[in-house]
């Protein structure tokens, strides 16, 4: 019975294992690439997607090449050059997708370094055991070529990855406005005017908007300029007052608040224009001036998109479970504040964030406070991973998930009117 040659046994297993990465390798890139092409959120996560998918019908390529070659014994200098193609297009891509990942882990991980390991074996099976760069008589257009994709395939994983996160910020304004005042015998009426505007070029999600109006009153005005002993009773530990020469500290209690709009249910395309309206009734000589002020979460939905309606709790309807202290600390409340919980998950701008990143979760906390406490800022938001949504974000963590992706918070500032 003939024997097989050892080498040629040991290069049809070789020949083997090499079509298997490549196939694999074929089917996750033009798996990724594909589900890019098709829904990522932005045209440079499209443009990344088609350049993983032509990555993987390269890797096809050359596995059906590695069959010709090794198995069918029809290789050419062709043949060669396409196989040692895939391989790097896989190692190239392999690289380029542990260079996403190194931000966060996720399992992910081992599959990236796994075609990083793979591609480093096969390169030493084609370069060092099989001298496939002595087959291949054009070299020199081959390094070209090589050099060509690996420049082009660079610049744009910096163009998607890195500059088009800066290059396009998103430019939405909050503004309130005192507009008439009526006053009538016992009631005095106020307009208010609340409008959020998208001045720039991204989409933007309100993950959540509300306002508040406060009354204010003072107890005294002085004809006489007041001291620093007076002054220093006044000041609160978060350094925020405003301390009046000739009057008492104004003490503002809240009138009137609510959300703009539903949690999670509005858009703000680029150029358009969200506004409201509202009357706010008061006693009339019940309060020398009034304030008004809005704040709103937003999140660029050209970076996440949320995947389910919100999942509402209320704190006077469950368990009396207590909103985190941060939470209450943040919004300058009892730690046992009423309050209503909005939490929906959110899915990244594209298929390989999906992977590379943590599933998410944005909160959003509308703060009511208690009976003898009243918020002049009743939201607080967070996008945590899910699991850690109670869990109070660092100053760091909360500049990263700004930049990556785009959460932000705006405030009008108070607008005053006396009355």
């Amino acid at each position: 019975m003939e024997q097989t040659p050892r080498g040629v046994g040991r290069g049809r297993i070789s020949g083997a294992f090499m079509v298997a990465g490549l196939i694999a390798a074929a089917g996750l890139l033009v798996y990724l690439g594909r589900a890019d092409t098709i829904h990522a959120l932005s045209y440079a996560g499209r443009l990344l997607g088609g350049f993983l998918v032509l990555a993987g019908l390269v890797a096809f390529t050359a596995a059906v090449c590695v069959v010709v070659d090794r198995f069918l014994g029809h290789g050419t200098k062709y043949t060669t050059a396409i196989i040692l193609f895939g391989v790097l297009a896989v190692l190239g891509a392999g690289l380029m997708l542990l260079a996403i990942q190194l931000e966060e882990y996720t399992r992910w991980l081992w599959g990236w370094l796994g075609l990083i390991v793979w591609s480093g074996w096969a390169l030493w099976e084609l370069l060092h055991r099989r001298r496939a760069w002595r087959d291949i008589t054009f070299r020199r257009n081959f390094a070209a070529i090589a050099s060509v994709t690996a420049l082009i395939t660079v610049a744009n994983f910096v163009y998607t990855q890195i500059y088009t996160p800066y290059a396009s910020p998103l430019t939405v304004t909050l503004s309130t406005e005192i507009g008439h005042i009526r006053k009538e015998k016992n009631t005095t009426y106020v307009g208010v005017t609340f409008r959020l505007e998208n001045t720039g070029k991204v989409a933007a999600n309100i993950v959540g908007a509300s306002y508040a109006v406060s009354g204010v009153n003072w107890n005294s005005t002085y004809q006489t300029p007041r001291n620093v002993k007076q002054w220093d009773e006044e000041v609160d530990t978060d350094g925020l007052t405003d301390l009046h020469t000739y009057a008492d500290k104004p003490e503002p209690y809240t009138v009137s608040l609510g959300l703009l709009s539903a949690p999670f249910d509005s858009d703000l395309g680029p150029g358009q224009k969200y506004t409201q309206e509202k009357i706010i009734e008061l006693p009339t000589n019940a309060y020398r001036a009034i304030w008004v002020q809005g704040e709103a979460y937003l999140l660029r939905k050209d970076r996440m998109l949320q995947s389910n309606p919100p999942a509402i709790y209320h704190s006077r309807m469950g368990k009396g479970e207590k909103a985190p202290e941060w939470v209450a600390n943040y919004a300058h409340l009892p730690s046992d504040s009423a309050y209503i919980r909005y939490t929906v998950p959110v899915t990244y701008s594209n298929e390989i964030l999906n992977l590379t990143r943590k599933r998410r979760n944005v909160t959003l906390w509308w703060m009511l406070g208690t009976e003898n406490t009243s918020s002049l800022a009743p939201l607080v938001a967070s996008l945590e991973p899910v699991g850690e949504e109670r869990a109070e974000p660092s100053y760091s963590e909360w500049g990263q998930v700004l930049e990556r992706y785009g959460f932000t918070y705006l405030a009008s500032g108070a607008t005053e009117a006396v009355l």
